[in-house]
């Protein structure tokens, strides 16, 4: 401890003899401290002397989560007790853009719709995920996760929404350190356009049965959240490893005993890994996101052995293009154009109608929102957009048709902004759907007008017809289609939930093997690294579940 000290201080003598770093404060790094004892006032005190701060503790594994300025790094890798010192690795959610719904929305609209009734699950909407992993017939029989604590780690929460309110018991952020009902309220914070993913998340889980909007697997359940990803200065949202792991053991110290991370990142820790086995071992499921980088290995932290790690497939069951493979998958779960609850007014109803046709849309990121009545007016094609003059000089009010390609979407809508169009229609280039995003939540300070993306084959269609008008609608509502691994994690944690619901007393370990069991095999026979043990299947877990 001494040596520690004396080399720091040898440091801040150095530094402080050049005039450059005389003039301006020396880096800082984030970093996970790993001991050989739990660590000591001592220990607090040498990083403290040493210029920098303990941010985080984690007695029962070791660990300091400290802020060091970079030059002294050296020096504490080699101090006597330090087992380890790495880098506080960024975690970041793992949705995809939302994708086209998998049906046109019923008229009038989805979001009226949603609004004042109950979503049946179908094979043809959002909801097919209840039908593919049988949850409808769990839920049937009277399995619906009542008195178990089913918890996510995840970004902020719209703690009054209609499908997370009734099941909400207790949030916390660990950027600011408020616990509470509302402590991780979007509205509160002000994030509500950046932090859609966990209410998103949580209303696939456990989205209460309530006559309106949709409802989760396990629809009887009790929430705790965590907020470990925020909001940062850029717009972007993640928050670091210790920031995780803070929220982490905050809901393992509620009682939880399944935790929901639709999160990761390509960096491993050990501090993370022996944290989350420490949970594990005390009787907590950890279920975790295998990422979106189409890469034939998870992210972290489902790159861990002891966490349950799932992929996405599609309601055809076919694996997702994005979802990432590897030895450490365990599981796959429905997280393709799925349908959930978002912070109310971000979700959005996208479609377009012209000529008597109705289109499936999807809406730009960050574009504005329309009433239910849409934006009608006379429909103008603008080619690709690549300059206000592309769209001939038509008298303000019209809708812009543009196809995608040589620019960026925001700079064709800017374009048809400076034109005068009142809505754009972007259209694909290539086959498929697209979510297309803005970048920016403003163009320069100005709102952007409500924007939606068709595919090429609905967009080639619409400009051939040629109709004199069309009406583009993007409906705010508090729901939207999302997809990613981050959706398929959630139908996993709700069918652990159900389980607990019939047998409490199941230990992660024992989980762990019924799901994998039970599952619908997918792949090659028995287990691969694409599907892994296949389908989680909630109907199936529960008749291999014994009885308390």
């Amino acid at each position: 401890m001494k040596a520690f000290i004396a080399a720091l201080a040898v440091g801040a003598v150095a530094l402080m003899a050049g005039a450059t770093a005389a003039s301006s404060a020396p880096s800082k790094q984030d970093l996970l401290v790993g001991y050989d004892h739990v660590p000591t006032a001592a220990d607090r005190a040498a990083i403290t002397s040493a210029g920098g701060t303990v941010r985080h503790s984690f007695s029962s594994i070791n660990v300091l989560a400290v802020n060091l300025p970079s030059a002294k790094a050296s020096a504490l890798r080699s101090q006597t007790g330090v087992s380890y010192v790495e880098n506080d690795a960024i975690r970041t959610p793992l949705g995809k853009p939302a994708p086209a719904p998998t049906k046109t929305p019923p008229p009038p609209s989805l979001a009226s719709t949603l609004a004042t009734s109950e979503l049946t699950p179908s094979m043809s909407n959002g909801l097919y995920g209840l039908v593919t992993t049988h949850a409808v017939e769990a839920q049937a029989a009277g399995y619906t996760g009542a008195g178990v604590k089913a918890c996510v780690a995840d970004t902020g929460l719209d703690t009054r929404h209609s499908d997370i309110a009734p099941n909400l018991v207790d949030t916390y952020d660990v950027f600011s350190g408020h616990e509470g009902l509302h402590a991780t309220d979007v509205f509160d914070l002000g994030v509500q356009a950046t932090e859609t993913h966990a209410t998103h998340v949580s209303g696939i889980v456990l989205g209460a049965i309530n006559g309106t909007g949709i409802h989760g697997v396990a629809p009887n359940a009790k929430l705790y959240e965590a907020r470990v990803l925020g909001t940062q200065p850029d717009g972007s949202v993640s928050g670091e490893t210790s920031q995780v792991m803070a929220g982490v053991q905050w809901l393992a110290d509620q009682g939880c005993k399944v935790i929901n991370m639709s999160l990761g990142g390509g960096d491993r820790s050990q501090a993370e890994e022996a944290l989350y086995n420490q949970v594990i071992q005390d009787g907590t499921t950890i279920v975790v996101a295998s990422g979106n980088d189409s890469a034939s290995q998870v992210s972290f932290p489902g790159g861990y052995q002891n966490v349950l790690t799932v992929g996405a497939v599609d309601v055809n069951n076919q694996l997702a293009s994005f979802s990432n493979t590897g030895a450490q998958l365990d599981l796959v779960g429905p997280g393709v154009d799925n349908l959930s609850s978002f912070p109310a007014g971000q979700g959005r109803d996208a479609f377009v109608t012209a000529g008597g046709a109705k289109y499936s849309a999807l809406p730009a990121e960050f574009s504005g929102a329309t009433s239910a009545y849409g934006i009608n007016g006379p429909l103008v094609a603008c080619g690709l957009g690549q300059a206000p003059s592309d769209c001939g000089g038509a008298a303000k009010g019209f809708v812009a048709l543009i196809q995608r390609g040589a620019i960026s979407f925001a700079a064709k809508v800017d374009n048809a902004m400076k034109a005068g169009a009142s809505a754009v229609i972007l259209y694909n280039n290539v086959a498929g759907s697209l979510t297309p995003t803005l970048g920016t939540t403003t163009d320069a300070g100005t709102p952007w007008i409500p924007t939606v993306m068709l595919t090429q084959a609905d967009g080639t269609a619409l400009a051939a017809a040629a109709p004199a008008t069309a009406t583009a609608f993007n409906i705010a509502m508090a729901w939207n289609y999302d997809s990613g691994t981050s959706m398929a994690t959630p139908h996993v944690t709700g069918v652990v939930a159900l389980l607990l619901g019939k047998n409490p007393t199941l230990n992660p370990q024992q989980i762990e093997l019924i799901l994998d069991k039970s599952a619908t095999d997918l792949g090659v026979p028995n287990y691969d690294t694409s599907y892994g043990y296949g389908l989680v299947n909630a109907q199936a877990a529960l008749a291999a579940t014994p009885a308390p």
